[in-house]
């Protein structure tokens, strides 16, 4: 999501954008090393080398020679050969390989890519009848995007770290210390410490009990932002390598054992598109920018390609993961657009190239914070295959929208929000929001960015970004986030206006809450987990009390 400090982009109609947001072990069965199908006729060759010319015995018995040196032979194939056989299939039904990490010396399921290999259950094993609710149709059947609408959640702040969604990690240092993304985490705490403090962190925050309570949330979908340094990390960038990976195949397992949907989404790319920590790191926007700018572009292509062939150059993936972003809230704002655009179809043929343009997953490109008006036509262009325009909704951006009395805030939605929707799908073609929150306004600790201040207070100040009035004359954040006391009224006002966003925003193909859940409940409008347990966010997504129907006006 857009960074609250940073200052707003060009006008946008309604919507607004998105604040600051490996090495899997290859248990697929393969070969031994020692084994190949030649093996058979490397024993027979060296078995049946010219012997020593024969005593008597032996000529007057060829016969029994004949017998005796058949018989022989036969022992040494089966010693020889049965066991390395035995080894193998013991292998394939365990699920294990002898290949290490980073060892690319064996075939695997990603085609070979360089650092990463599978940690998933053999295929014979794959169980595609799961269906996550009775609204929807099990995973080995199409599901009916545009007629059955995308009900999901976000896995923000497990595998790309946010300041607002795990604070610890950024507590334990000083203000002195700058430590503010990501980046700056690792090149703290250096690899190893880094490595092990992120471990646990991957171990803890999400587990496979969270997919069970998915399913039981009514969620048909699930989005999950990646780091490219999970899968193609760059040389002289501190992020720990590969390690998030492991966890995302471990997801998309625990999602297919729930009938759940995934969405995998490239969060990052290298240089940053769009300089907020939730890229990986603050500051420039490196990406398509200045003088390297075309270089971290390839850097990204490059990482959207090893994506692509490691879930769908082959069978296995295609009914969990029906949807890929390409790539996160590029800052086109920031960026010549034109280069934005080219990058955009660079991306696509390359990805098509690979799935083939009926097969793969459905891509989603962000509208960079440019509203959806400006992109209208670009991807009904017939160059694009089976593409939905993203775009991430949030009120907190507007001061007059954050000011506004609850009854029209919780209005707002269906009047505003519904009815871009409505024009986007017809002027763009399929449409979705892959964000969007409880939120009302900017309180949440580290919501903005480390230590930064709130818009909402009055006191943010970032860089040369300095807002020194408050929204409005009585605004105070004093005990907004402190949700344990918070009153039935203002409980039953975010749920309506929660269920209101979800219902208009199903005039489109659908919705993703931002983010699942945030550490031990730090920032309570940000966290569907909690808000479900606590009565604000809908006990099932299916069966909600608020919809647009009845609202024709904010009065």
């Amino acid at each position: 999501m857009q960074n609250q400090s940073d200052p707003p982009p060009p006008p946008m109609t309604h919507q607004e954008g998105d604040f600051g947001r490996q090495q899997i072990k290859n248990n697929l069965p393969h070969r031994d090393a020692s084994w190949s199908p030649g093996t058979f006729e490397d024993i027979s060759a060296e078995k049946s080398q010219p012997m020593p010319p024969p005593r008597n015995w032996f000529l007057r018995n060829k016969l029994k020679t004949s017998l005796l040196a058949g018989g022989v032979l036969a022992i040494l194939i089966v010693a020889i050969v049965v066991p390395i056989y035995a080894t193998n299939q013991s292998e394939q039904r365990s699920g294990k390989s002898q290949q290490s990490v980073g060892d690319s010396s064996t075939p695997s399921k990603n085609g070979g890519i360089s650092g990463v290999s599978g940690d998933d259950d053999d295929d014979t094993h794959i169980n595609d009848n799961v269906q996550a609710n009775p609204h929807v149709p099990p995973l080995n059947q199409a599901f009916k995007y545009g007629v059955d609408p995308i009900r999901g959640v976000n896995l923000g702040g497990w595998l790309v770290i946010e300041p607002f969604i795990s604070p610890s990690l950024f507590d334990q240092f000083s203000a002195e210390d700058n430590v503010v993304d990501e980046w700056t985490l690792c090149a703290k705490l250096g690899p190893e410490k880094a490595k092990e403090q992120l471990k646990k962190h991957y171990d803890t925050f999400i587990t496979e009990e969270d997919f069970e309570k998915m399913q039981k949330m009514g969620i048909n979908h699930v989005r999950v932002p990646m780091g490219h340094w999970s899968i193609n990390p760059v040389e002289g960038e501190p992020f720990v390598p590969n390690l998030s990976w492991d966890y995302l195949v471990k997801a998309i397992k625990w999602a297919r054992k729930y009938g759940l949907r995934v969405m995998v989404e490239l969060h990052t790319a290298p240089g940053s598109q769009n300089g907020w920590n939730h890229s990986g790191r603050k500051g420039p926007v490196r990406w398509l920018n200045g003088t390297e700018g075309e270089q971290y572009g390839e850097m990204t292509l490059e990482t959207v390609i090893k994506m692509t062939k490691f879930f769908f150059e082959k069978p296995g993936y295609e009914h969990v993961i029906p949807i890929f972003g390409v790539l996160n809230e590029p800052a086109i704002y920031r960026i010549e657009k034109d280069r934005v655009e080219q990058w955009y179809h660079d991306s696509h043929d390359k990805i098509r190239k690979i799935t083939g343009d009926d097969k793969g997953p459905l891509l989603t490109y962000h509208d960079g914070f440019l509203g959806m008006p400006p992109w209208n036509g670009f991807f009904k262009d017939e160059s694009f295959k089976r593409v939905i325009l993203e775009t991430h909704t949030y009120l907190i951006f507007d001061d007059d929208l954050v000011s506004m009395p609850r009854e029209k805030q919780s209005k707002f939605p269906c009047i505003a929000w519904q009815q871009d929707l409505e024009n986007s799908m017809r002027d763009n073609g399929p449409t979705m929001v892959g964000e969007f929150s409880a939120a009302t306004n900017d309180c949440g600790k580290y919501l903005n960015g480390v230590r930064l201040g709130t818009r909402y207070e009055g006191n943010l100040i970032d860089g040369d970004t300095r807002i020194d009035h408050p929204v409005c004359p009585d605004c105070s954040c004093q005990s907004v986030e402190d949700w344990k006391n918070w009153d039935d009224d203002y409980k039953k006002f975010l749920l309506s206006f929660v269920e209101r966003q979800m219902d208009a925003f199903e005039a489109s193909y659908g919705w993703f809450f931002w983010t699942y859940k945030t550490e031990h409940h730090a920032n309570p409008h940000w966290d569907y987990l909690l808000g479900w347990e606590q009565g604000w966010i809908p006990k099932d997504a299916n069966n909600r009390q608020s919809s647009c129907k009845a609202v024709t006006a904010l009065d």
